[in-house]
């Protein structure tokens, strides 16, 4: 059989397969399986091997009826699996646009599907319909004096093949990112929606894909996840969206290290729903693609306890357990140095994880210990973390200091009144009920009754 190409390596099918969360032997099991629901006569009788699959991605070429199965097990075109010779590429007719498939990593809720983004080409047609298609997409709702300003800017000279606006582009994502511990998250959600809008549109006007722009966008809407999620209440859909549009763009860019962070990042919606079954998937995604990357000690330490955290949530503590030892194992190699991504992850953080870990698990001393190490070390721009920190060790000292607890409650409450957090507002009601019975929580009962009456108090 002819050979669709002759190469020493293909990275792109290395790339999608390691996107999927697939080894070569899992490849090579969802290739058998397709063809025997497809009865492909074809290849019927030849078994694919996880051989073959690395014989593919390292030293030979595809023939076309193994191809065919690839692009329908990946979701992706012949194309961008990297399977077309330099003669079928030339037979792309002029003005053809690539078109990305965006696939998911691992399983978001069977319970509510999600229709698939293609953010690589997410608009088409003229650059008022661009613009409109990519703001519904992010989800932005602007007016039409708005909107006409936007088009309008649109068709200037808007390319992502420009290297200033792509660099402008990635420099903003930045100052949102730095924006995220001190700005009010409904504002800051409205401005990093725009922007990945505007970032769908650049990347739609490149059918190569630049990979700079292409990881921009993927962290802008990772940002737009973790504010929708984490930050306001009631928004849980227009997260799952932007991870998808984040997916998207580190497919496209190639980028193993944010993978790592897209991946378990998403771990966390399945997760605190005690789905840790439904959460396994992103997080052996984030572990596959941590293998793909620089190996930074300090990024697998975080994937731990994200693991540790959500194993505690869903009772699984000696799992738990066993993730934090192996976190404060990759903690204690590394340098401190992590990707400019990753400015919620240090060894504050990691005593932070430990404590609530502890908590959950009952082991309220250990949980003091922690918790009161992680907060006496967070810097002056960590209200967010503090809040939370507040709250958690007022539920460790319910128990045998009442009082004190309610100390921490409230000044937990204050910070919660000046910087809003979805995440810390969860714990109310547990601090709540441990402090029923002292004479102070009602004091608590009443301010944590105005949080969250108000705990989302601006629509982005």
């Amino acid at each position: 059989m002819a050979r669709i190409r002759e190469h020493k390596q293909n990275p792109r099918l290395q790339w999608h397969r390691a996107n999927r969360g697939w080894s070569r032997a899992e490849l090579a099991r969802q290739l058998n399986r397709s063809i025997v629901a497809e009865r492909d006569q074809e290849v019927t009788g030849r078994e694919v091997t996880d051989e073959m699959v690395k014989s593919w991605e390292t030293r030979h070429g595809v023939s076309k009826p193994f191809a065919k199965h690839l692009c329908m097990v990946l979701e992706q075109s012949a194309e961008e699996l990297g399977l077309l010779t330099e003669e079928e590429l030339a037979l792309r007719p002029t003005g053809a646009r690539q078109r990305t498939v965006v696939s998911t990593s691992g399983i978001v809720d069977p319970r509510r599907r999600l229709k698939t983004q293609e953010v690589a080409s997410v608009c088409s047609g003229n650059a008022d319909a661009k613009w409109r298609s990519a703001l519904q997409a992010a989800g932005v709702q602007v007016d039409p004096v708005q909107s006409e300003i936007l088009s309008g800017y649109h068709r200037g000279n808007l390319t992502s093949a420009d290297p200033k606006a792509v660099a402008s582009y990635a420099e903003i994502v930045a100052l949102h990112r730095a924006m995220y511990w001190t700005s009010p998250p409904a504002m800051l959600l409205h401005a990093a929606q725009a922007h990945l809008a505007l970032g769908s549109v650049m990347l739609s006007d490149d059918p190569a894909g630049n990979p700079t722009l292409a990881a921009a966008v993927a962290e802008c809407a990772l940002l737009v996840a973790r504010l929708a999620f984490f930050d306001l209440a009631g928004h849980e859909g227009l997260a799952l969206d932007a991870f998808k549009m984040a997916e998207a763009g580190v497919t496209t860019a190639r980028d193993h290290s944010l993978a790592v962070a897209v991946a378990a990042h998403q771990a966390f919606v399945p997760g605190f729903d005690r789905r840790l079954g439904d959460a396994r998937p992103f997080l052996v995604s984030a572990e596959r693609q941590w293998r793909n990357s620089g190996h930074n000690p300090l990024v697998r330490a975080w994937v731990h306890c994200v693991y540790a955290e959500l194993c505690a949530r869903n009772e699984q503590m000696t799992e738990s357990r066993n993730h934090l030892k192996h976190a404060q194992e990759f903690l204690a190699k590394s340098d401190g140095a992590a990707p400019l991504w990753m400015d919620f992850f240090d060894s504050s953080r990691f005593a932070g994880f430990a404590g609530n870990t502890a908590l959950l698990a009952g082991q309220y001393e250990d949980a003091i210990n922690w918790l009161q190490q992680s907060l006496d070390s967070l810097g002056t721009d960590s209200g967010k973390q503090r809040s939370v920190l507040l709250l958690d060790l007022a539920a460790a000292h319910a128990a045998e200091s009442p009082e004190y607890a309610v100390e921490l409650a409230l000044e937990a409450c204050d910070q919660l009144e000046q910087e809003p957090y979805n995440m810390a507002l969860t714990r109310i009601p547990r601090v709540r009920a441990a402090l029923s019975t002292v004479p102070a929580g009602s004091w608590l009962a009443d301010r944590a009754h105005d949080l969250l009456q108000i705990r989302n108090p601006t629509q982005p």
